[in-house]
């Protein structure tokens, strides 16, 4: 089952789910990752370190690990993860 809250409060939209909400606050504007590497969406699923997905969710999954800090706290201080 999918989270449908965010704990800063976010709620599921019709056009934006909460693993989206999360990618917006965490992923910084010149996409590096905590481990200080480039990581964007080159060709369909593959991201420019190398990783392949098999799925979007996968995709998705790949870019938060890599540039969700310790904490879950977001560029805008709120502690931001999935709630429900």
């Amino acid at each position: 089952m999918l989270a449908t809250r965010c704990a800063c409060g976010f709620v599921r939209l019709a056009d934006e789910e909460v693993g989206d909400h999360l990618l917006s606050v965490f992923e910084p504007e010149d996409g590096t990752g905590r481990d200080g590497r480039a990581h964007q969406e080159l060709a369909r699923l593959t991201c420019s370190c190398g990783f392949r997905a098999v799925s979007a969710g996968e995709m998705d999954s790949h870019f938060l690990a890599v540039f969700t800090p310790a904490g879950s706290v977001g560029r805008d201080g709120a502690r931001h993860e999935p709630a429900g």
